[in-house]
């Protein structure tokens, strides 16, 4: 008996060693289980189980009726022909040389729109019934301002001026119409585009419920990955998938933490989250200000970098921007650059990899060696786990949403309470997956003293982990939005770009990120990687 007792406690001793030694890879594999679990639940919710309401837009196209009448399919065909692989310089010469017009394209990216998503990809939420009255207004006007002519679209929490409403897909704010232009959508304007239209997103930004589905809202209903039965990504799902299917030269999206990247990724398209204090957050809803910020989406890096320049620069209702003015570049000019020789990347692996995709970043680091780059892993330390971001949205939404909804002055809607409220007369049409997350922060008892701590004490950690891998390196390297959780609460910089798919066809991007104000620095090594790798694919939405 002895002796068994010995033997099993030499058994017991050697698989706690065994386990001890294993003990991270399998915590590993057990991440990367529930998330491909997760996954499923967003693909069911997406497509399989998909909620559809009485409360969502029926988008309206009769403003548009006659004009897209006109527009034939020989018509529709040569514009498809024209502007397939061109950008916004292309484009500008096709009106300089009169092979295309603003009205033309205009009206075939709403032929577009009503061909391929309305009750299909369900990207746009609601279009701009002047879209064709402007673009006809540029044609026979001053052919001024970087963006001449191009029609994009913004995410529907971006506040504009006209007849269009400023919502966050949120059925409490559906006839919400802002005094004045948000200043991004100012910018805009004053570079000469045209605002299409505003997209879906998943609803007030993704911070309704932790049961949600990524690109749902009550008023925009579902949206859909434009590659097929995938994860859209959220929450500026409508701006990825809109874009990757050509309904718009770009979009204006915004992210709090991963909101641009991950749907970029998941639809191969270029995502840029610029710095905190970049671009002005003057009326666009907010989730948490300290990390909130506007941000572009296309389909190409020079695009993404002309546009951000258009955006950029100091807003007196935005402090953040003072700083941020000292930084601006003409971020287009790193477009010129065509080398990332010598160039030092700081690789660090997801710690829950889904699948496929340990595969896919060891082909990047090789893709990009083989640019001349020096490749090098690392990892942040164990305190990034002290970064508390999940507290600081839930204290800081209550805070800043109140003071929005000051400026936005909705009847009936004054306050958070007064949504939580709203929602629950009707919760299985105006919150069908729930609302928990907007009453947790409208119950939690956080000083707005203690709220500004947590943020800089986040925001000091998070910059220390990043600025401490780069003091040895240019740029650190990542999938899709992996390391979120670090540069979004720093402020910092992140550019995801299309870095191909995976054997089932999913999209995936590669993601870079910076030091602050560095947006010039990724732009130059993520335009280098595009023009290298090209592995960006038009969807075959037909």
């Amino acid at each position: 008996m002895k002796k068994f007792l010995i033997y099993t406690a030499g058994i017991l001793g050697l698989i706690v060693v065994v386990v001890a030694l294993n003990f991270e890879k399998i915590m590993t594999k057990y991440v990367s289980y529930v998330m491909e679990k997760n996954i499923e639940t967003q693909i069911t919710y997406q497509y399989d189980d998909e909620k559809i309401t009485k409360l969502k837009n029926e988008i309206n196209m009769e403003p548009f009726r006659n004009e897209l009448e006109k527009m034939d399919n020989a018509k529709f065909e040569k514009i498809e022909k024209l502007v397939a692989n061109a950008n916004i310089k292309d484009i500008q010469e096709m009106y300089d040389t009169k092979k295309l017009t603003c009205e033309e394209l205009v009206t075939y990216y709403l032929k577009r729109i009503e061909k391929y998503d309305i009750n299909k990809l369900n990207s746009i939420i609601e279009l701009n019934p002047d879209a064709i009255k402007i673009a006809r207004e540029k044609d026979s006007g001053d052919k001024t301002g970087k963006l001449y002519g191009m029609p994009i679209t913004l995410k529907g929490n971006i506040g504009t001026a006209d007849k269009m409403h400023t919502t966050a897909g949120a059925y409490a704010l559906k006839d919400s119409i802002l005094d004045k232009d948000s200043f991004v959508a100012q910018k805009l304007r004053e570079e000469g585009a045209i605002i299409l239209g505003k997209t879906n997103l998943s609803e007030w930004a993704n911070y309704m419920s932790d049961n949600s589905s990524n690109g749902y809202s009550a008023l925009g209903g579902q949206t859909h990955n434009a590659y097929g039965k995938y994860d859209v990504g959220g929450s500026s799902s409508g701006s990825a998938s809109s874009v990757a299917s050509g309904f718009s030269v770009a979009s204006i999206g915004t992210e709090t933490a991963g909101s641009m990247v991950y749907p970029s990724s998941q639809n191969s398209v270029v995502g840029i989250k610029p710095s905190i204090g970049v671009v002005s957050r003057d009326r666009i809803i907010p989730i948490v200000e300290a990390q909130d910020t506007a941000g572009i989406v296309a389909r190409n890096v020079e695009d993404s970098a002309l546009i951000l320049e258009s955006i950029s620069g100091y807003d007196k209702n935005d402090i953040e921007t003072k700083e941020g003015e000292k930084y601006k570049e003409n971020y287009s000019k790193n477009i010129e650059e065509n080398s990332i020789n010598g160039v030092k990347v700081a690789v660090i692996k997801p710690s829950s990899p889904r699948k496929e995709e340990n595969e896919i970043l060891d082909r990047v680091v090789k893709e990009l060696e083989n640019m001349g780059a020096v490749v090098t892993k690392t990892a942040f330390s164990k305190e990034v786990t002290d970064i508390d971001m999940s507290k600081a949205l839930e204290v800081g939404f209550k805070y800043d949403i109140n003071k929005y909804l000051k400026i936005a002055k909705v009847q009936g809607i004054n306050n958070l309470n007064d949504i939580v409220e709203f929602n629950k007369k009707d919760l299985d049409n105006r919150a069908p997956y729930g609302q928990e997350l907007l009453e947790k922060s409208l119950e939690d008892k956080t000083t707005i003293e203690e709220y500004e701590k947590l943020i800089n004490n986040n925001r000091e950690k998070a910059g220390k982990e990043i600025d401490d891998v780069l003091k040895n390196a240019d740029v650190i390297l990542s999938l899709s939005n992996q390391i979120s959780q670090v540069y979004a609460p720093a402020g910092y910089p992140a550019l995801t770009v299309p870095a191909g798919y995976k054997s089932t066809g999913e999209p995936i991007g590669v993601t870079f990120v910076g030091s602050k104000f560095q947006e010039g620095k990724l732009i130059k090594i993520a335009n280098v990687y595009e023009d290298n790798t090209k592995h960006r694919k038009e969807p075959n939405l037909k």
